[in-house]
């Protein structure tokens, strides 16, 4: 399963195994829960460091009229070299968690049905732990590097692809983000919640998809509004949007902070830079949090189904 994709093998990889615990009723160590969710977020970290640095920052930073041969991250890097030493610097910090971990950058097997193959020792713990000086730095770096340049695009942030809509994404129960487990909140566009607690069990009567005559994509939508209302936006901009707090204390200064750009659900996808900036925060204080518990080292991360 991880191998249907190479820029999110680890989402397509916990997936499938958490499909395979339904289907046999497993629950999974504590540990394995944890760790599964570490991988996971260091997937998260790596992916949104690729987006806003390798696809996004080259037409940021160095303007959309720029020359096409010289928009990539190594032309941000000539032009700004701390902030595209920031974007390799994050990419790889991702990375090497997922390699520390499942042994593989890409398409790593290391999660299973029951949780995952073998546990983590002290000195992988110790290197991750290391890494995070460094990446709480990128990340500062690219935080404050982004809000200036986001007040130079005023006018773009006005038009592009600034619309109402719903809005799909996991969440806890104390209402904080989620990425691994939780349930799915759906809100509107005024910041209503639809329906909450939706579990994979209600997919096929929930969730809905549509075809129009000028894209092979398939244009998902929730089927009680039926399709075009019960259209939904998903990612970090839903998320930030529904969640109440992200769980870690910088990350919720930030999310306050993204809040105030709008009296009700931020709208504009330009946003969806700003939106990826504050998760990769979260992702970085949270593998922390996780990896400075004293249980993480536990042997015990693999159940079995009689």
């Amino acid at each position: 399963m991880a191998r249907i994709c190479g820029i999110c093998p680890v989402s397509h990889l916990i997936a499938s195994a958490k499909a395979c615990e339904a289907i046999m009723s497993v629950r999974i160590p504590h540990t394995a829960a944890q760790l599964r969710r570490t991988l996971n977020l260091a997937q998260m970290v790596q992916s949104h460091a690729l987006s806003f640095f390798y696809l996004a920052s080259p037409d940021l930073l160095l303007g959309m009229e720029s020359d096409p041969k010289m928009r990539h991250i190594f032309g941000v890097a000539a032009a700004k070299p701390e902030l595209g030493r920031a974007g390799v610097g994050l990419r790889r910090f991702g990375q090497r968690i997922i390699e520390l971990l499942g042994s593989k950058r890409i398409h790593t097997g290391w999660v299973v049905p029951g949780g995952v193959t073998e546990p983590l020792d002290s000195p992988r713990r110790d290197e991750i732990l290391a890494m995070i000086p460094e990446a709480y730095a990128n990340l500062s770096l690219a935080l404050g590097a982004y809000k200036q340049i986001a007040a130079t695009f005023k006018p773009e942030i006005e038009v592009f692809a600034n619309f109402p809509s719903n809005y799909l994404s996991l969440i806890n129960e104390d209402e904080s983000i989620e990425f691994t487990d939780g349930a799915l909140r759906l809100i509107g566009a005024k910041g209503e919640t639809i329906e909450d607690g939706m579990t994979a069990t209600r997919f096929t009567e929930a969730i809905g998809e549509a075809v129009e005559n000028y894209s092979y994509t398939k244009f998902v939508y929730y089927k009680p509004l039926g399709y075009p209302e019960g259209s939904y936006r998903v990612g970090p901009l839903a998320r930030l949007n529904i969640v109440k707090t992200m769980g870690t204390p910088q990350a919720d200064k930030e999310l306050a902070e993204f809040k105030q750009l709008a009296a009700g659900p931020v709208e504009s996808s330009f946003h969806y830079h700003h939106a990826r900036l504050v998760e990769m925060l979260y992702g970085i204080e949270k593998i922390e949090e996780i990896l400075n518990d004293t249980r993480i080292l536990d042997k015990h991360v693999r159940a079995t189904a009689a």
